[in-house]
């Protein structure tokens, strides 16, 4: 009975994903990427989710499976070096390796992602930017370009490999919104010089009160709902 039970139950979950499909794209340097892509309901808005240094795309299944709930469509990526996505100009690429040049190409898949979608007639406005770690950085500076409706910041920092999100903030009219905890205190410290920097050119707003790194923040039940909430203007 327990077997069966379990089998139900992971039964329930694939049907919860079923709509979501692997796909791929190459971007203008020539990285194959390779992200989870589940289309969003009439007219909603679509995540474009970029994971932390070591990490991969698997990482946002419990906040995939609370945009699906919403509505909300996804483009949950592996940036350039990791998960499925090893391949650069036709040659390996491993993230362990990367200089600072190569880590400020990488918002590169960002911008490959939201041309993506764009080609499957998503348009800008309705295009969120999601980054943990050193993904919140890149959403930074990819959205420079991109111009979403908004970014969401999961423990950014003033300096992650190079990539300093303070120069990106001019230009655009997106909303931003930066999450941090006290317990990771790299993330905290830099925080206030972010918001500081976002709301001088964008309707900036901070998440406080929550513990963990990046996606680790989600384990609190009330984190994501407020994500969410925030990013449908409420």
């Amino acid at each position: 009975m327990r077997a069966f039970l379990t089998y139900i139950l992971l039964f329930i979950s694939s049907v919860a994903m079923a709509g979501q499909e692997t796909v791929n794209f190459t971007t203008k340097d020539g990285c194959r990427i390779e992200a989870y892509y589940s289309a969003a309901s009439s007219g909603a808005l679509v995540f474009i989710n970029t994971h932390g240094l070591g990490s991969d795309k698997n990482e946002w299944g419990s906040f995939q499976k609370a945009l699906g709930e919403r509505g909300y469509g996804w483009l949950s990526l592996d940036l350039r070096g990791h998960g499925g996505s090893g391949t650069c100009g036709g040659k390996k690429a491993d993230y362990r390796n990367f200089s600072k040049a190569d880590w400020a190409n990488a918002s590169r898949d960002l911008e490959a992602a939201a041309a993506w979608l764009k080609k499957k007639g998503v348009p800008a406005k309705r295009l969120v930017f999601c980054g943990a770690s050193i993904g919140a950085n890149l959403s930074v500076k990819a959205a420079r370009a991109a111009g979403p409706a908004a970014v969401i910041l999961l423990s950014p920092g003033l300096d992650y490999a190079g990539l300093k999100p303070e120069k990106y903030f001019p230009g655009g009219a997106y909303r931003v919104l930066i999450a941090a905890a006290q317990d990771d205190p790299y993330a905290w410290q830099s925080a206030l010089p972010l918001f500081k920097a976002a709301r001088a050119g964008h309707a900036a707003a901070t998440l406080d009160g929550i513990s963990g790194h990046g996606v680790n923040m989600f384990k609190a039940p009330k984190v994501i709902p407020a994500v969410l909430d925030w990013a449908a203007g409420k």
